[in-house]
């Protein structure tokens, strides 16, 4: 199954390669490296998009796969994948993930993994969200989105043009120092994802991954904390 990235945006010089390229990297470092946990587990993804990450998780041996997404054209377009003996698995819902993740938790579920996709920019109170996120017991949560490479515990407010324009909200792109902070705040172990194990020809299409500065992409997982 060909997977393609969520949240890729196309330069001029991108061609199928590229994008191919892209969905397989992704697909290998943020879902095959993990198979051993996802596997008959119960999942929650946030920012599904149009549930091709859906199949991509449950073709991984999750039992059951609740996706999020508030984009409700990408939603009806999961009706049109097609349907390869995976879809009875998946429960795509278009809704807000934070104000979903706590009305999980206030049902009392839990699930064993949590993926994120883009979600942290669009949260002012990451203590919240990881909060909300622990009491849903996760034994793993892996979190891809845009990051400033800083160590310092800052939020940095990108003005897009579609922000200026009064067509969306600024993003609050959080700093690696923030994460690390909110993550040793509410119990959780962090480890970021290295992005370098991947040869430099074969890195087309993941450009965002290897720039330094403000708005690198980048990818962590958390573990709860083992307390003795």
């Amino acid at each position: 199954m060909t997977i393609m990235g969520y949240g890729f945006k196309r330069q001029a010089d991108d061609d199928k390669t590229g994008g191919l390229n892209r969905a397989q990297a992704r697909h290998a470092l943020l879902v095959d490296s993990y198979r051993h946990a996802i596997a008959d587990s119960t999942v929650m993804l946030i920012g599904a998009g149009d549930g091709a990450w859906c199949y991509a998780l449950a073709a991984a041996g999750a039992l059951q796969v609740v996706g999020i997404e508030t984009d409700a054209t990408m939603v009806e377009r999961f009706g049109r994948l097609p349907d390869v003996g995976l879809r009875e698995r998946i429960d795509l819902r278009c809704a807000d993930p934070v104000e979903e993740i706590r009305s999980e938790v206030r049902a009392g579920r839990q699930y064993d993994v949590i993926v994120l996709f883009d979600l942290l920019e669009k949260v002012a109170d990451l203590h919240d969200l990881f909060e909300l996120i622990r009491d849903l017991h996760p034994r793993l949560v892996v979190v891809d989105g845009r990051f400033v490479d800083t160590e310092d515990p800052v939020l940095w407010i990108d003005r897009t043009r579609e922000a200026v324009a009064g067509r969306a909200r600024p993003a609050l792109v959080p700093g690696r120092g923030a994460v690390a902070m909110v993550a040793y705040d509410t119990g959780f172990d962090l480890d970021w994802i290295d992005w370098s194990v991947l040869d430099p020809e074969v890195r087309i299409g993941l450009e965002d991954y290897y720039v330094t500065g403000l708005g690198m992409r980048a990818s962590f997982t958390l573990t709860p904390e083992i307390t003795a």
